[in-house]
């Protein structure tokens, strides 16, 4: 058994095994029929099976009956039609003009109320969908009119800081003054920051700045 096992573990591997168990096999209980007639029973001729006297009898007793109950149930069938034919055409000839004109006129009018009452519920659709519509554009309306005015809230700040910034440049007015500043007053940005925020310039290191984080 182990070396059958053993045998067998090559073969039916994981991925052969995966494979396999897609297919599913058929097999059937007779020979298929596109096979054809075999050999063996080419040239045989069944035997035909002999019915029993009183079977054969009984059988054609209850196909006459059948044949009888469908037939009656079919004239039954066909005499309803044809008296429900003459009933209906009795009605129309026994029908008078002045009838049949005030069968017209009730018709017309039972149309002519579907009409109106169709007239007004589609008008008080299109009324609540055109207010809804209103309504809908005027929040819209309002909706941009407010995003506009934040709009030119924020621009008009931002020229308000760009005026009060715009007094320290330097003009033509004022560069004079501004390089006799920078003459008396020079800047270096030559310094370093420790872990604490002082501030350490390059030409005097006892000179230090503490500055504030944010």
């Amino acid at each position: 058994m182990a070396s059958l096992v053993a045998a067998f573990s090559g073969v039916f591997t994981k991925p052969r095994a995966l494979a396999l168990l897609q297919y599913t096999t058929v097999r059937y209980r007779r020979k298929p029929r596109w096979l054809g007639t075999a050999k063996s029973k080419l040239f045989r001729v069944p035997e035909r099976r002999k019915q029993i006297e009183e079977e054969v009898e009984e059988l054609k007793r209850l196909h006459n009956n059948y044949r009888t109950q469908m037939k009656a149930v079919r004239n039954f069938l066909r005499d309803e039609v044809e008296a429900y034919k003459l009933v209906s055409r009795a009605g129309l000839v026994l029908q008078t003009p002045e009838e049949e004109e005030a069968e017209w006129q009730d018709a017309l009018r039972r149309n002519d109320e579907w009409n109106q009452q169709t007239a007004a519920e589609r008008e008080e659709r299109l009324t609540a969908e055109r207010a809804a519509r209103k309504e809908f554009i005027l929040e819209r309306l309002v909706l941009k009119e407010q995003r506009e005015m934040s709009k030119q809230e924020e621009v008009e700040a931002k020229v308000r800081a760009e005026k009060e910034q715009s007094k320290t440049f330097i003009t033509r007015e004022n560069i004079d003054k501004a390089i006799e500043l920078a003459l008396v007053q020079p800047t270096s940005y030559n310094f370093a920051l420790d872990r604490d925020g002082n501030i350490h310039r390059a030409n005097n290191s006892s000179t230090t700045d503490n500055i504030q984080p944010y």
